[in-house]
C-alpha cells in the first residue's frame, strides 16, 4: 500500500482495522507529518482516530494522550535525523520507533 493509498483508506474510513497495526499508525501520522506539519497533524489524527476506533466498535481503544505522545515523538525523531524522505527512512534510523513501549514507558 503506498502512502497516498494509506491515507485515503483511512481519511475515507475504507482502510480496515486488522490492516491498521501499530507501523500503520507510525505510518500515517509521518504522512500528515510531511504534509501538513505537527499541530494539524495532531488535530487530523485526534479526530480521525477517534473516528476510527468507533467505527471499529473499540471506541475505548482511543487515547488522545497517547496520540498526542507519538505525534510529538515522531515530529522529534524526524527533525533528529533531517526529516526524512520516506517512512522506511525514518524507521531505518530509529527502529525503536516499531516498539509501541518506547512512548508507553515515558508516559
Amino acid at each position: 500500500m503506498t502512502d497516498d493509498e494509506l491515507v485515503d483508506g483511512f481519511e475515507t474510513g475504507l482502510l480496515p482495522p486488522e490492516r491498521f497495526g501499530h507501523r500503520e499508525h507510525l505510518r500515517l501520522a509521518w504522512c500528515y507529518l510531511s504534509r501538513f506539519g505537527r499541530e494539524d497533524t495532531e488535530r487530523r489524527l485526534l479526530t480521525g482516530l477517534r473516528a476510527f476506533a468507533a467505527r471499529a466498535g473499540r471506541p475505548d481503544k482511543f487515547d488522545a494522550a497517547l496520540t498526542a505522545a507519538w505525534v510529538g515523538v515522531l515530529a522529534d525523531a524526524s527533525a533528529e535525523i533531517g526529516s526524512p524522505a520516506t517512512f522506511e527512512a525514518l524507521i531505518a534510523a530509529r527502529p525503536d520507533l516499531l516498539d509501541a513501549a518506547t512512548v508507553c514507558a515515558r508516559r
